[in-house]
């Protein structure tokens, strides 16, 4: 399974309750809260099969389900600091703002720090921290 079908459920999931709020605030103007809509509608049809089979999986399996987005989420952010970090320098080098470049540099890498931390524990920890896992999420 690609890490598309298997996040793709849980990210248009937690989209659609972004979307929900977006439309309860009054300060947005409603083409904005139109555009969100469409954007929505937009990524729901073209990844529904993969959406689809993410509902299935979690009415046959819950818990596995789970374990499977947290291990999914935990390989998407490593791509997504990949592609993040050119575009930030590139915004931090054009920035006209010095304070957006203060306080950008330091988020983007202390929390790239962290990660690559918690990844490398991870890596030598993975056996433990899955048997760990799937005691709290099988047996309860």
């Amino acid at each position: 399974m690609t890490l598309l079908e298997t996040l793709a459920f849980p990210v248009l999931f937690i989209w659609f309750v972004g979307l929900l709020l977006t439309f309860f605030r009054k300060d947005l103007e409603p083409h904005w809260k139109f555009f969100f809509f469409l954007v929505f509608c937009f990524y729901l049809v073209q990844f529904f099969p993969e959406f689809w089979l993410g509902v299935t999986r979690w009415k046959e399996n819950p818990k596995g389900e789970v374990l499977q987005w947290i291990s999914a989420m935990v390989n998407s952010i490593y791509v997504f600091l990949f592609f993040l970090w050119p575009l930030v320098l590139i915004r931090i080098y054009y920035s006209a703002s010095n304070n957006l470049s203060k306080t950008l540099i330091p988020t983007l890498a202390y929390g790239t720090v962290l990660y690559w931390a918690l990844f490398f524990l991870w890596t030598l920890y993975s056996k433990e921290f899955n048997e760990w896992l799937h005691q709290i999420f099988a047996n309860k």
